[in-house]
């Protein structure tokens, strides 16, 4: 069980742009790390940011896999992802249902580039660069935002709104956990 601590929307700590991460093998960083995959296993997260917990780094665990929360989410070890950078996208832009643990009750639908070009460091400091598509392109994407301080909502286009998880299921036939 994770000691971290999940802030919610409102939280002025959330709008902040985040700090890069400078000794990724510290082993305090590394110890974070561990407690972040922690937390968003404990709160069924695909993905988890550090400002979503209330520290100002440049780091995110992207972990998609199938739950109550996301049925259909491909499966995929806990990758954290340190100091990442988007270098291009690729195909359509794509309007699809996004959740955050930092908005609980709600989801709306966010507009996203359906492939991503991208690089980061992993915990041992090593550089990557690789691309996403589709779900895992996404969930990159959402929790990159975090690390810019901007929530899903502001993605959103005008037109559309969010809704609470009685509305969402009505519409989607999905049930999200509360």
């Amino acid at each position: 069980m994770s000691m971290l601590t999940l802030l919610t929307r409102g939280n002025p700590t959330l709008a902040q742009r985040s700090e890069t991460v400078e000794d990724i093998l510290n082993p305090e960083f590394q110890t974070f790390l561990d407690d972040l995959i922690q937390s968003g296993e404990d709160n069924m997260g695909v993905g988890i940011a550090a400002p979503q917990v209330g520290k100002n780094l440049r780091a995110f665990i992207l972990a998609p896999k199938p739950s109550k929360r996301y049925p259909n989410a491909p499966e995929m070890p806990p990758m954290p992802i340190i100091n990442p950078e988007i270098l291009g996208t690729f195909g359509p832009i794509e309007k699809d249902w996004e959740g955050c643990l930092s908005v609980p009750g709600f989801r709306g639908k966010v507009p996203r580039s359906h492939g991503l070009h991208v690089r980061f460091l992993d915990r041992t400091g090593a550089s990557h660069t690789m691309s996403l598509e589709g779900f895992v392109a996404r969930v990159f994407q959402h929790e990159l935002d975090h690390l810019d301080g901007i929530l899903y909502p502001e993605r959103m286009d005008k037109e559309d709104r969010l809704l609470d998880l009685d509305e969402f299921f009505a519409e989607t036939g999905v049930r999200v956990p509360r």
